[in-house]
């Protein structure tokens, strides 16, 4: 539209001198000359125009060029956003399993300190006994045993018992250790590999035939993480309220009350998780699940 008003103007002084070549000359020649002006002014303003028509392409050809290289940068940014988001999404899925991986061996060796502690504690409990309680003496006094062939010596046999003496009771079989080690290894392998219905299965048989073993308060800790990772939340709850209510000194217990209060939270039980939370700051205030549950408070 510019071009085209300035063409107006410079074409504007021809069409004024139209009238000053009439005066000067004879009304043929003035006919004349004004058909030539004329034809040279529709001439000029076919050229003029075909220029325009030329440049206005021009400049939509260049609009589209600009706005087709934008789209292709556009592209080729959300190209590589993408490609930044599946790499985030694969060193976010490698970190978890290696923590999963390093929270699983860090589970073993508390294991098998506890285990040791365990079996001390069993040893020495023992050994105060043992040293408690007399050994039991015959009432009617000691009998010196005579050498063999001598006359009027007794033949070997059974040693009598005076009223005083405590017959020995029956031992009962002791536990397999082994036996007890692969089922709680064989549940965590399960869990690790993902398969979470079959360590839910593993670990609730093992506290059922091994009720009273060292590894008991570990292998309800990981029934109640099991039972979560099915999103079982109202199982895994009760499962690690049962670690907490029959053993709250165990190593796993602030682990057991900060997975009751993540579970909570997954239920949408905002306050119930907070005050959980609490719960484990106070309880176990040195333990790195009170360290936890304190980031997690100060967050909210």
């Amino acid at each position: 539209m510019i071009l085209r008003r300035s063409v107006a103007l410079v074409l504007l002084p021809l069409a004024c001198a139209v009238p000053a070549a009439h005066a000067i000359f004879s009304d043929g020649e003035a006919r004349q000359q004004i058909l030539q002006l004329r034809t040279q002014l529709a001439e000029q303003q076919r050229a003029v125009d075909a220029r325009l028509t030329e440049l206005e392409a021009q400049a939509r050809n260049r609009s589209i060029i600009d706005l087709f290289n934008q789209v292709e940068t556009l592209r080729a940014e959300l190209a590589r956003l993408r490609g930044l988001t599946e790499t985030l999404q694969n060193e976010l899925e490698t970190a978890q399993r290696r923590q999963r991986d390093l929270y699983v061996d860090l589970d073993g060796r508390m294991r098998k300190l506890e285990a040791t502690v365990g079996e001390l504690r069993t040893a020495l409990a023992a050994a105060q006994a043992a040293a408690a309680s007399p050994p039991p003496t015959a009432s009617g006094g000691t009998i010196s045993p005579q050498p063999s062939g001598v006359p009027g010596a007794a033949p070997p046999g059974p040693a009598a018992t005076g009223p005083g003496s405590v017959a020995a009771a029956p031992a009962t079989p002791p536990a397999d250790p082994a036996a007890e080690q692969r089922l709680y290894d064989a549940g965590l392998d399960l869990f690790r590999l993902g398969r979470y219905a079959d360590a839910v299965t593993t670990f609730q048989s093992f506290l059922r035939l091994h009720p009273r073993s060292p590894l008991t308060p570990q292998a309800q800790y990981w029934l109640g993480n099991s039972l979560f990772a099915l999103r079982d939340y109202r199982g895994a709850i009760a499962a690690q309220r049962q670690l907490l209510a029959n053993y709250p000194d165990s190593a796993k217990a602030p682990d057991g009350l900060l997975n009751i209060a993540t579970a909570q939270a997954e239920l949408g039980e905002i306050a119930a998780a907070r005050a959980t939370l609490q719960e484990v700051v106070q309880r176990y205030p040195a333990s790195e699940a009170a360290a936890k549950a304190r980031q997690r408070l100060g967050s909210r």
